[in-house]
């Protein structure tokens, strides 16, 4: 999954792999490449951006793909960012 994100004046397009996570908890994504990595960190680093604004872009992104609603999981311990499906939500739509 790509994303296109802009700041200082720069545009960036960082790639993602989606995987799901351990035990079926949800899914996480992580930069594809080191490069996509190192886009990543100079974003983050050099714009002053919140690491958490990104998962809030990356979980929009996945929710218009899957059409389902999906929750940036902030507990999430591993590398990357982690996500998992509102389960209320979805829920409430199968009523």
């Amino acid at each position: 999954m790509e994303i296109k994100i802009k700041g200082g004046g720069r545009s960036f397009k960082i790639n993602f792999t989606i995987r799901p996570q351990e035990n079926n908890k949800g899914l996480y994504a992580m930069a594809k490449t080191s490069q996509d990595l190192n886009d990543l960190q100079e974003f983050l680093i050099n714009r002053g951006v919140n690491d958490s604004a990104i998962g809030t872009v990356l979980a929009k992104n996945i929710e218009k793909k899957l059409k389902l609603p999906i929750d940036v999981d902030y507990d999430y311990q591993g590398a990357g960012y982690g996500f998992q499906f509102d389960m209320y939500s979805i829920a409430k739509k199968l009523k």
